[in-house]
């Protein structure tokens, strides 16, 4: 039987509480990870670098803020944190849509990673609307280690996390 649980914590999970166990996390590091190989295959002309550039950035900084405000203490740090990798995921899909509109982009190649891009931005916007429901309902709040503003759902099992080695 599970024990009972507040409503801000999470289960027990049989490895470390981390934010590579976000499945929105996961999902940023297959975007980066789908833009670097697609990047891969660009002209070595100057405007497709410095856009390529631009794309690998943006990409990037997307899981890197998901991953830098699953460690901040305050609600509101955390929810800017997840403002910031949102702006990216949009700067993201304008990169790609860029390189499509120039020709270096195969539009199918593009339009799978819009949707990607556009999932991230539905959860992004979802996770911060919750951290603004919460830091409204209990005020300035701060987060413990055992008091996550994550889920359960959110997390992927430790045996599906990039990088495990399960």
């Amino acid at each position: 039987m599970e024990e009972p649980r507040t409503e801000n914590q999470e289960p027990r999970a049989k490895g470390p509480y981390s934010f590579r166990n976000l499945i929105l996390w996961q999902k940023a590091q297959e975007l980066a990870l789908a833009v670097i190989k697609v990047l891969a295959t660009l002209p070595r002309g100057d405007a497709a670098q410095i856009i390529a550039r631009q794309l690998v950035a943006s990409a990037g900084s997307i899981g890197a803020n998901v991953a830098e405000g699953h460690g901040r203490f305050s609600l509101a740090a955390h929810r800017n944190h997840l403002s910031i990798a949102k702006g990216s995921a949009c700067e993201t899909d304008g990169w790609l849509y860029l390189l499509r509109r120039a020709g270096y982009l195969d539009p199918d190649i593009e339009r799978g990673l819009h949707q990607d891009c556009q999932e991230i931005i539905r959860m992004l916007t979802a996770k911060i609307l919750d951290l603004e429901r919460r830091e409204n309902r209990r005020g300035l709040a701060t987060l413990r280690e055992n008091s996550s503003p994550y889920e359960a759902a959110d997390y992927l099992p430790d045996d599906q996390v990039l990088g495990s080695g399960f």
